[in-house]
């Protein structure tokens, strides 16, 4: 190495090709080695796999009963806005008219749940102006059997209102649309015919004042399942439309494979026969086929069903309600006392 400057002294110094220094302006930064042939996992096991999937399994255990359980409540919900309309109509009629319309109109009774029984025009054939179904009730002819070729129109008709959302779909095959929730004729076991003590029976005109027992204490409508021998239609007044104060033995869910629903069976009310006039050997013997059966009320909600009162509310009654007291509720004027239900 030489240097220019005056009185300098020049070395030579010889550097060898591998003791070279070469200094760069980024020489105060510090690169560490990378190992380009390293490479982070991208995947899961199948240890991870198995674990997350049994996680989820878990989890959709324990929030499928959750889901249910908040459908069913939405369904009861609107099933219980479908009785208060029902019962709201009733209302109606009874403001308009001065009386209940009748449960079923015939020149003779008893009435026989078959489609050559009579005349049969129900009571919900009456009610349609007041649940927003004029043009239903306009088409009519009230001159012929509800059976008549002329109302098969009117007969297939489905109103939303009478149909219950738990259950299941009716069968479309049928000629006649189906409803969920019939009015109380009579307080126990009887053929359907005048004279009842109920507030929907045979030619009835019942007027408020005769409901001794009052409004809010008198069952008018209560709930039964479809396929409960409904074949007949809404528009029947008949079975199909009318029911007892009988509660159906059992709660059956409804079947998930699309098989038709068993039909209840109902218990009869042995701790009332002697107010039934009958023994208890009697009662058991009432006949629970033929056209004169009428039967009680049945659903699909667990645990009872819902039932609209004379005063336009709705309450659920448990399936285990004493048979005393479901009596006393059917019966619009019995003077007896209400327990709890």
């Amino acid at each position: 190495m030489k240097s220019d400057l005056p009185g300098s002294i020049d070395f030579d110094i010889a550097l060898e090709p591998s003791h070279r220094l070469e200094i760069s302006p980024m020489s105060h930064w510090i690169s560490m080695p990378q190992d380009r042939n390293r490479r982070n996992p991208t995947g899961f096991t199948l240890i991870e796999l198995l674990v997350v999937i049994a996680i989820i399994a878990v989890l959709i255990a324990l929030l499928l009963p959750a889901v249910q359980q908040a459908r069913e409540a939405a369904r009861r919900t609107q099933c219980k806005n479908n009785l208060m309309q029902i019962g709201l109509a009733l209302q109606n009629y009874m403001g308009a008219h001065q009386m209940l319309p009748p449960g079923t109109q015939n020149k003779t009774g008893p009435i026989k749940s078959q489609e050559d029984g009579g005349y049969h025009m129900g009571w919900m054939a009456q009610i349609l102006p007041y649940i927003e179904q004029q043009n239903v009730y306009d088409h009519i002819d009230f001159t012929k059997s509800v059976y008549d070729p002329i109302n098969i129109p009117v007969r297939q008709q489905r109103p939303k209102v009478f149909i219950c959302p738990t259950d299941p779909s009716p069968n479309m095959s049928l000629t006649a649309g189906m409803t969920s929730y019939c009015g109380i004729h009579n307080d126990f076991e009887t053929p359907i015919d005048v004279n009842q003590n109920g507030v929907l029976f045979l030619n009835s005109s019942i007027r408020y004042d005769q409901i001794r027992d009052g409004s809010s204490n008198t069952l008018f409508v209560i709930e039964s399942r479809l396929n409960d021998g409904g074949d007949l239609g809404w528009m029947s007044g008949t079975r199909s439309s009318l029911r007892n104060a009988v509660i159906a033995v059992g709660n059956i869910a409804a079947p998930t494979d699309g098989s038709p629903p068993p039909k209840p069976s109902f218990r009869m009310h042995l701790s009332t026969s002697s107010l039934n006039g009958m023994t208890p050997a009697q009662l058991s013997n009432v006949t629970t086929t033929g056209p004169d059966f009428v039967g009680g009320g049945s659903s699909y909600h667990a645990g009872g069903l819902q039932v609209a009162m004379g005063d336009g509310s709705v309450r659920f009654i448990s399936q285990t309600i004493d048979a005393v007291t479901l009596r006393n509720l059917a019966h619009r004027a019995d003077g007896e006392m209400m327990k709890d239900f």
